[in-house]
């Protein structure tokens, strides 16, 4: 038995610096933090302006939009000389995705593959849905939406093989 009188459950401060160091570790700084294994195969990161350029046009508003995403990045996989022992083809083939904070959920979202762009207009076309486009996220993700995209990953069977950080929500 020990003389330790901290009550049940509370932590050192040892034991907590050593989960924050852990946590300082598993969380991604950027999303080509993401992929941490087999980085010859997929790369994360914001979109290039070429690769926007190809879906940019404009968008009728022809029916209801699924949300409105703030703090929006629009955000590319990008696989590169995919093996057959990698597992990846036919799970994640190189894509843009809308990225940010659903209003109507209230927390990270990420789309389907983005078909068409009208930023001008506003609007996000999904090959499953229409977002309404509010305001521009800048730069790198925050850590919320960087651990979403881990947890994506995981729900698509792909997070292991990239070696993506285990969130799951």
């Amino acid at each position: 038995m020990t003389s330790d009188k901290r009550e049940r459950g509370s932590l050192s401060a040892v034991d907590r610096a050593g989960i924050e160091e852990a946590l300082e570790q598993m969380i991604p700084k950027s999303l080509d933090d993401i992929v941490r294994s087999s980085r010859d195969v997929l790369q994360i990161g914001l979109a290039m302006p070429d690769e926007l350029a190809i879906r940019a046009t404009a968008i009728e508003p022809d029916r209801g939009t699924r949300d409105t995403i703030e703090q929006w990045r629009i955000i590319s996989f990008r696989t590169i000389g995919l093996r057959p022992d990698t597992g990846l083809e036919g799970i994640l083939s190189s894509r843009l995705s809308l990225l940010g904070r659903a209003v109507g959920t209230r927390g990270s979202w990420l789309t389907s593959e983005v078909v068409q762009i009208d930023v001008d207009g506003g609007l996000v076309l999904t090959r499953n849905s229409l977002y309404r486009l509010g305001s521009r996220g800048e730069g790198e993700p925050p850590p919320d939406d960087l651990i979403y995209v881990c947890a994506v990953m995981h729900g698509w069977g792909v997070g292991d093989l990239v070696g993506a950080p285990s969130f799951f929500y």
